[in-house]
């Protein structure tokens, strides 16, 4: 029996994570009502331990529907590409490289509210191997499941969204690709500024321990956030990693613009 060459195979597993997560945002309850789509563009540059760099596009999609009882199911899809000269197992020479990286889908089901302004949330997100080896991907299907809240304090304009997820790895499409048990916490607030400001803290580079090596990666992460419209939403910020037991990079400057439709 011939066996697919390697390129091929990782063809193969890109366009099968493509359909699948095209399938499951097809796959909302036929009696749920779709809400307001939230499109994110983030664009990222990450400065690595190592001296190396990465430029990162993420176009980022949100797709909620309301369900009865005032549940919300939210259809959620990254889909990163990168660029950088990080040695690895797809860039051995260290050259500047394009590349995807690894897509994941996430199912989110958000609860009515369960006291005054106080929502909790449940998620499971599932990570496809189409980046391949490193710099661009882990060689590892994962899932994570995730639990959050958020909590409004209208008066103050303070809204607090702590959040923590569990990513584990269960199958290396590659010998040798790292086993993955990671956790993400989010110790997120915003806070309410004047004219349509906001600054929010954690709200995409989290606090993380890797139980596979039992060290620590703390970064502190700053985003200021403009509403300029009920459709248009632009937002600049970073992350600068303070304990960096777990080395993954010495700082991010983040962007993202955001349309709802």
């Amino acid at each position: 029996m011939q066996t697919a060459s390697p390129r091929h195979a990782a063809a193969g597993r890109r366009a099968a994570a493509l359909i699948f997560a095209l399938g499951v945002l097809a796959a909302a309850p036929a009696s749920a009502e779709m809400g307001t789509i939230r499109f994110d563009n983030w664009l990222y540059f990450q400065e690595n331990t190592d001296n190396s760099e990465r430029w990162q596009y993420r176009p980022r999609f949100f797709i909620p529907f309301s369900l009865s009882g005032g549940w919300t199911f939210t259809q959620r899809a990254d889909l990163p590409v990168s660029y950088t000269d990080k040695v690895g197992a797809e860039n051995p020479n260290g050259d500047w490289k394009w590349g995807i990286g690894d897509w994941f889908v996430e199912e989110i089901f958000t609860s009515p509210e369960v006291s005054k302004n106080l929502k909790l949330w449940g998620s499971v997100r599932f990570v496809f191997p189409t980046g391949g080896g490193s710099p661009f991907g882990g060689n590892q299907y994962q899932w994570a499941p995730a639990v959050g809240a958020t909590y409004a304090i209208p008066e103050h304009k303070i809204t607090l969204g702590p959040a923590a997820r569990y990513f584990m790895s269960y199958h290396a499409v590659r010998s040798g690709g790292p086993q993955v048990r990671k956790l993400d916490l989010f110790p997120a607030v915003t806070f309410g500024l004047p004219d349509n400001w906001s600054l929010a803290f954690y709200p995409e580079n989290p606090i993380t321990y890797n139980a596979e090596t039992d060290k620590w990666f703390v970064p502190i992460d700053v985003m200021l956030i403009k509403r300029l419209s009920k459709t248009v939403e632009f937002g600049f910020g970073g992350a600068y990693g303070l304990v960096k037991d777990d080395p993954q990079y010495q700082y991010i400057i983040d962007a993202r613009l955001t349309f709802y439709f």
